[in-house]
């Protein structure tokens, strides 16, 4: 079991940053919770959300009931049932548990169980109103319980019994006048420092949260993260790293106004789905290495060791093509070059058709996606007060004549090609 932990952050950042990801790999490895499971709450916030709904309210419930008729009738007309629905103007009210709450109710049935309540766009709603008494509870002591208790009404109070229940925790668990946090429970905000239609957080909310900024490039580390740097452009011969860096550089250099870290474009601004060849990479990487030992060799007992199904072709050989169905069990299709009647060959050949595979174009970011969420950003955030940095760079990149009116002369497949051909000009070209 791992020890009880409280945090109370918000992870700020430009968009793209990874801010959703490093709160899950928080946690797993600060607060030891399963992702996904059962201990993690996320609710997200929004200009309509409200008190009750991070909380718990009374929602309506129109009931329906239903009567049959049994008429039977004498001689050859069989019995006929008719089903007559009657709609009564019935409401009932039930209670909606919110995701605060049933985070609470999580804590207290296990103090030993680390809980986490993930707030996204913490920033898109409004704090005041939505924590409202709440609060008082983020002041927290040395142990991480709130220094002060909140009056539980009682429906609140019916709404964290229900959710104790429904988790078998016995109804001593629930605080039977005020309410606290306790200190397995963590609280993780998220926000966009680049939106502007949001709501003000007052210097007496921030105080109570520990913020931790997200830089453009995320955090380093790990195979999602490198593929994600080294993800092919189309059109311009770079790498998104390269080209971001490009970007984010010429933003910092020509943005005319505060707040620069806000208007940079995060890492994973712009996402590509992985491919079904790049699941297999890992599995056939593996195959690849288990297969080292077998150059050269073409003994039945040798092989079968990897391919269960391999079969014997006499004087104790591998059945060179009796291999086939395991290695295509892989996900890989069987080569067309395999020698069937020298076994001792066959592991070079599939070493070499592995690395063939593995050396096939990865999925890249295309200049559709360049055109329709990069040059928007750029056109209706970052230079959305004055768009002749842009110009410019279309200029760089060889645009000649007037300057684009509207988003959609902006925002051509030329004019893309242009952008980052202008992006990627050697830095002495550019300050020409």
């Amino acid at each position: 079991m791992a020890a009880v932990t409280c945090l109370q952050k918000i992870l700020f950042g430009p968009p793209g940053c990874g801010k959703s990801f490093r709160v899950r790999k928080i946690a797993e490895e600060e607060l030891s919770i399963t992702v996904p499971g059962p201990h993690l709450i996320e609710t997200t916030f929004h200009p309509e959300y409200g008190y009750g709904d991070f909380l718990a309210k009374l929602l309506p419930q129109t009931s329906k009931y239903q009567q049959k008729y049994l008429l039977s009738a004498a001689g050859p007309i069989p019995a006929t049932t008719i089903q007559e629905e009657v709609e009564r103007s019935s409401i009932e009210y039930n209670i909606h548990t919110g995701p605060l709450l049933k985070a609470l109710a999580l804590a207290y049935a296990d103090p030993s169980q680390n809980v986490l309540l993930v707030i996204d766009e913490i920033n898109r709603g409004n704090c005041a109103q939505i924590f409202g008494d709440i609060f008082q509870l983020l002041d927290r002591n040395d142990s991480g319980r709130s220094e002060y208790g909140v009056e539980l009404c009682q429906l609140f109070h019916g709404a964290l019994q229900n959710e104790l229940k429904r988790l078998g925790a016995p109804a001593s668990a629930c605080p039977a006048q005020k309410l606290y946090l306790p200190p397995n429970l963590s609280l993780i905000g998220t926000m966009n420092t680049s939106d502007e239609s949001v709501y003000y957080m007052d210097s007496a909310f921030k105080r109570r949260w520990d913020f931790a900024f997200m830089p453009w490039s995320g955090q380093p580390g790990g195979a999602w993260h490198e593929r994600q740097r080294t993800l092919p452009v189309e059109g311009c011969g770079a790498d998104w790293i390269e080209l971001l860096t490009r970007l984010n550089d010429y933003i910092a250099g020509s943005f005319r106004g505060r707040n620069i870290d806000d208007k940079q474009i995060g890492l994973w601004f712009v996402k590509v789905p992985v491919s079904a060849e790049e699941k297999l990479e890992q599995p056939l990487q593996t195959l690849k290495t288990q297969l080292v030992p077998l150059v050269g060799k073409a003994s039945h007992s040798d092989w079968v060791k990897l391919f269960p199904n391999a079969e014997n072709y006499g004087y104790g050989n591998l059945q060179t093509m009796s291999a086939r169905t395991d290695f295509e069990a892989f996900g890989i299709g069987w080569p067309d070059d395999v020698n069937p009647y020298q076994p001792e060959l066959l592991a070079d050949t599939l070493i070499e058709h592995i690395d063939s595979f593995l050396k096939s174009p990865r999925p890249g970011i295309t200049l559709e996606t360049i055109r329709n969420k990069l040059m928007f950003f750029l056109w209706d955030n970052v230079f959305a007060r004055d768009r002749s940095p842009l110009f410019a760079l279309l200029r760089l990149g060889g645009m000649a004549g007037e300057d684009p009116r509207t988003f959609g002369e902006f925002a051509t497949p030329v004019h893309a090609a242009m952008l980052l051909a202008g992006l990627l000009k050697p830095a002495e070209t550019a300050s020409a």
